[in-house]
């Protein structure tokens, strides 16, 4: 093959304390889940066993790997699950992303150029530090289904796992040291289906049963999945086990997906999603509910131990927008 069409980052990287990561530009893994077919709240996570000749082999851990030079980690982490498990792209649905691993003082890697090295020097005297942050990116994906996998010469296994039962497996040192942190909190999700409608500008306005049918479609289509948390939180974030969408007015003509759990308000769409989340929450427990709204007197209704995730930015984490 030639040099050109190889990744740049593979390689080892040395920091201070004589510790040696892998990656020239950083690495990053793929923390893929898909819903289980009998738990929707037990979420499967895909686990690669890794063969005994790689670092801190014979153990389970994320397929991933190194990030090339002008590659984002999610880019990365996609391509190394592609190339390690045969998950194709396309398929993966990419949440966030979290930096779960850090080492100061690593020597600036050379790019390639073509066939030559750069040093990443710059002209006319401007300096440049010597030396960079090594970082590990877990980013956070899922998919509808858990697909079939095929394993390279890097895996001797690869295996969809219930998320309960990771802790039980032999898994890679760092990746049990943050695993726990890692965990999704099952969450059922009740959706105000008219805030999130009006959120949209779409013309919904012209045939409001329309387009609440092709939104709760691709509502659909997205749930079960991922809620990743931002990038600074320690909370591993929201599996979206369970969608209730509460429709009013013409919008009940709509036609809606057998997957998503439907309550037609008979009166106010307000008081019904109170009542909805309310029952949500004296069966799931505080932490386990989330309302989709961005409207502010709902929000100041619903009982404390409830989440709230604004409309625009609920499309937007499931690729809607």
């Amino acid at each position: 093959m030639d040099l050109a069409d190889e990744g740049d980052g593979g390689g080892w990287v040395i920091g201070p304390d004589s510790q040696r990561r892998w990656g020239l530009f950083g690495a990053a893994g793929l923390l893929l889940r898909a819903p289980s077919p009998d738990d929707p709240a037990d979420p499967l996570v895909l686990l690669q066993h890794r063969a005994k000749w790689t670092a801190s082999g014979d153990t389970w851990a994320l397929p991933g790997g190194a990030i090339d030079s002008g590659e984002t980690p999610a880019e990365a982490a996609a391509r190394e699950t592609f190339e390690e498990a045969g998950i194709p792209v396309g398929a993966v649905r990419v949440r966030g992303e979290r930096v779960t691993s850090r080492m100061s003082g690593v020597p600036r890697p050379r790019t390639r150029i073509g066939s030559l090295l750069h040093d990443g020097s710059l002209p006319d005297g401007m300096s440049r530090s010597r030396s960079i942050e090594w970082t590990y990116t877990t980013v956070f994906a899922d998919l509808p289904e858990p697909l079939d996998t095929v394993a390279n010469h890097e895996s001797v296994e690869l295996r969809w796992v219930r998320e309960s039962e990771v802790a039980g497996f032999d898994l890679m040192p760092a990746f049990a040291a943050v695993w726990p942190s890692l965990r999704m909190r099952p969450v059922s999700c009740v959706v105000d289906v008219a805030n999130v409608l009006g959120s949209r500008s779409n013309g919904w306005w012209r045939d409001r049963a329309g387009y609440t049918s092709a939104l709760l479609g691709d509502l659909a289509a997205a749930v079960p999945c991922a809620l990743a948390p931002d990038s600074t939180s320690d909370a591993g974030g929201s599996w979206l086990a369970r969608t209730t969408v509460v429709v009013e007015g013409a919008a009940k003509k709509a036609e809606s997906p057998a997957s998503l759990v439907r309550v037609d308000a008979s009166g106010e769409g307000d008081d019904t999603i109170v009542d909805v989340a309310s029952a949500e929450l004296a069966s799931a427990g505080p932490g386990n509910v989330l309302v989709v709204t961005s409207d502010r007197g709902l929000r100041d209704r619903l009982p404390a131990g409830i989440s709230v995730l604004g409309s625009g930015g609920f499309l937007s984490r499931l690729g809607l927008k």
